[in-house]
This record gives structure tokens, sequence and C-alpha cells, in this order.
């Protein structure tokens, strides 16, 4: 049961997605020195999120508009993170700060940490619980760290664009939210 859990975690986190499109575009634009920590605030919005998914799951299964209204809110954090990132130039990237607020806030709003919070943790001892966000937020600090080395990797002519074109995946995601709110 533990294996299919890492192993599934694994899937869920190098599979593109908000939170990776932001890393790997501050790799692209800081460059790996400067982003390698960033990871760091995808684990602690991760480890919060998928804490209080786990907590509010059974509340939440009850009520029809928790769920939608979950993915309105991720889906405007979203599109006000494409925004920004589209009037960002990679010369002037956002400070220090300022790029571990988006990853967190990014991450805290992912939809997979609902995922993860609400199905793929069972409602069980506080140990079992503990261990497996554990797990998942350690996995995810090495899968961000790909994505950012991923992003630092890229070449030149492809890197100053990286905030334009995580702004554009970024508006995708945000779109496929807000439908997904009212199907």
């Amino acid at each position: 049961m533990m294996t299919t859990f890492l192993l599934t975690s694994a899937v869920i986190l190098l599979t593109p997605g908000p939170t990776n499109t932001v890393l790997a575009a501050s790799g692209a634009a800081r460059g790996l020195r400067q982003a390698r920590l960033l990871p760091l605030a995808e684990a602690a919005g991760y480890a919060l999120a998928i804490s209080f998914f786990v907590c509010v799951a059974a509340v939440v299964s009850g009520l029809w508009w928790a769920l939608p209204a979950m993915k309105i809110a991720a889906s405007a954090w979203l599109a006000l993170s494409a925004v920004r990132l589209w009037s960002t130039s990679p010369d002037t990237a956002q400070s220090e700060s300022g790029a571990y607020a988006r990853v967190f806030f990014t991450t805290i709003l992912n939809p997979k940490a609902m995922v993860v919070g609400t199905m793929m943790i069972p409602q069980s001892t506080i140990d079992e619980v503990a261990l497996r966000i554990g797990c998942f937020v350690l996995l995810s600090t090495l899968a961000g760290i790909g994505w950012v080395a991923l992003g630092s990797s890229l070449p030149g002519s492809i890197r100053r664009h990286s905030y334009k074109g995580a702004a554009f995946i970024l508006g995708g995601f945000s779109l496929a939210a807000i439908t997904s709110a009212f199907a």
C-alpha cells in the first residue's frame, strides 16, 4: 500500500502542473544557483495544503459547493499569477521573497494538493497520515529540484521567454480549473 502511494506521488509530482511550471520558469529566469531553494517553498505549501485537506476531507465531502469553491479560488490565483508572470521580465526577476511567495501560494492552491489530501491519504492514524504527508513533501522537494534544474538547463533563447511561456501555461490551468468548477 505504501509503495503504491509513493509511486503515485512520484507520478503526480513529475507531471507538469502549476507549481512545476513556476519552478521551471524560475529556474530558467534565475538560474539553478539562485532558484535552488525554491522547492522548499513548494514543500512547505504541500505540507500545509495537504494537512488542511486531510483534516477537512470528511467535512467537505457532504458539502456540494466546497469543491467548486476551492477550484474557483485556485483558478483565480492561477489567473493572477499568469498575469503577473506575463508582465515580469526575466531580466528583472522578482525578489527572493516574491519568488518564494509565488511558489508557496501556487502550491497551496495546486489541485494536486487537494487530490493527495482528499483521495490518496486515507483517514487513518495520525502516525500513518503524518508519514504519508512527510513522504509526499520529501518527494516534492526532490521533484522540485528537478523542475528548477530543467528550467535552468534550457537554452538562453528559450530562457528569456520563460515567464511568458509559464504565464500561458498557468492561464490554461486556470481555465481548466474554472471549467471543472462548473462542470
